[in-house]
């Protein structure tokens, strides 16, 4: 949804009779948003998507279906992904973290092949590749992605995420109810992106080229596809290959983006989180921190001040450089800080960042509205004492005042 794109042929004008070089009529399909109000794709299938034969119940424990804890005290929490193994595929090996009723998130370390398609009818995906390369194999074509990418994934995509060496580690975030987009204030009238945005449209990477049906690659009938809806699975059984088409074009298909483009933003003295903003979906907003020059004002304190968000949960994911903020927290690590509770930098860090020019972190942020509830799964990698890090200092000796 960055801009209009194209690939392959499409005729003239949209509904109209539109035939192959054989002469075949190809069916039309209208992906639309928000009915017929929002963004849509127009795609020209060879064969028409709809002569599913079977439908079959699945389940992948931990993702579909998911168990929330019983009990969640109110404090600081830090989830260890690190300590989750590799296991599945890009389907099979995902697991849920934390919900709330906008959003999921998600994790998902890939050990196998991809194997079927999936298509997620319960909302947008924005995945961040924490490591690994690969592409996207979608209805839509071919996206080549690279570690540190974004990938954002339009609701109810058939797809599957290839990587190189079946290896690859993938933060999910699930968008529920609406887009996940460039935010509206990053666009002008008429729908560019600004030149006050920290990205341009070049920055975005589309589809390459279309999908073309390899019976190596995409084996014999019948061909299986994996839907989600309501977080319950159902799986498609197609007799022919249902991806392969003449052409499509639109604003709905999948983009990849460098969290290494985002262009950070600093000031005389240190600017809220959400200048980091890079992507917003309903009720949450996602955020960028990267390797960036920090506050010039001569007495700035660069270390992230104390704060009571009373209105938000917010969890970051740390992935590389040097986390001036926090002890403790390793890389693939998640904090999360919900409303309720204040948080802040862990004592000592906020003076010795007095005097910093730069910082050299990588991260993503996530903010949302709605309480987020921790699943069973990512109880069981929480480190558990994290809350009471702020009163005591490395190696275990309580702080000054600490009870």
């Amino acid at each position: 949804m960055i801009q209009r794109h194209q690939l392959g042929k499409v005729p003239p004008k949209p509904h109209t009779a539109f035939r192959d070089a054989s002469g075949r009529l190809l069916m039309e399909q209208c992906v639309t948003r928000r009915g017929f109000e929002g963004p849509f794709s127009i795609l020209y299938f060879k064969v028409p998507p709809t002569d599913e034969f079977a439908v079959e119940t699945a389940s992948v424990p931990g993702f579909c279906p998911f168990e929330l804890v019983d009990n969640q005290p109110l404090h600081r929490r830090h989830v260890r992904t690190q300590d989750h193994a590799a296991v599945g595929d890009f389907l099979t090996g995902r697991r849920t973290l934390m919900v709330n009723a906008d959003l999921h998130v998600g994790i998902c370390k890939t050990a196998e092949p991809a194997k079927n398609f999936f298509s997620n009818g319960d909302g947008d995906e924005c995945w961040f590749m924490y490591s690994g390369s690969g592409y996207v194999e979608s209805i839509y074509g071919i996206l080549p992605f690279r570690e540190h990418d974004y990938v954002l994934i339009p609701k109810s995509t058939p797809y599957r995420l290839h990587f190189e060496g079946n290896r690859g580690v993938g933060l999910v975030f699930e968008g529920r109810g609406g887009a996940i987009n460039v935010p509206k204030e990053f666009r002008n009238e008429v729908g560019q992106i600004t030149m006050y945005a920290p990205y341009t449209h070049r920055d975005f990477r589309m589809p390459e080229r279309l999908l073309t049906f390899d019976k190596k690659l995409h084996g014999a009938a019948p061909y299986p596809q994996v839907t989600k809806l309501n977080d319950e699975l159902s799986v498609h059984m197609y007799d022919h290959w249902p991806y392969e088409l003449e052409g499509w074009d639109g604003f709905v298909y999948p983009v990849a983006f460098s969290i290494h483009d985002y262009q950070a933003k600093a000031g005389l003295i240190h600017l809220p989180p959400t200048t980091h903003i890079t992507f917003s979906g309903p009720n949450f907003v996602i955020c960028s921190f990267v390797p960036r020059v920090v506050d010039f004002h001569e007495q700035a304190i660069p270390c992230p001040y104390g704060h009571a968000s009373v209105d938000m949960d917010e969890i970051l994911y740390y992935v590389a450089g040097n986390f001036t903020s926090r002890r403790g927290i390793d890389s693939e690590s998640i904090s999360l800080h919900p409303q309720g509770v204040a948080h802040g930098p862990h004592p000592g860090t906020y003076e010795a960042s007095i005097g910093t020019r730069r910082t050299s972190e990588l991260a993503v942020m996530m903010d949302c509205y709605k309480p987020l509830r921790l699943t069973k799964f990512a109880a069981g990698i929480e480190d558990q004492d994290y809350h009471q890090s702020w009163v005591k200092h490395e190696g275990g000796t309580d702080a000054p005042g600490a009870r």
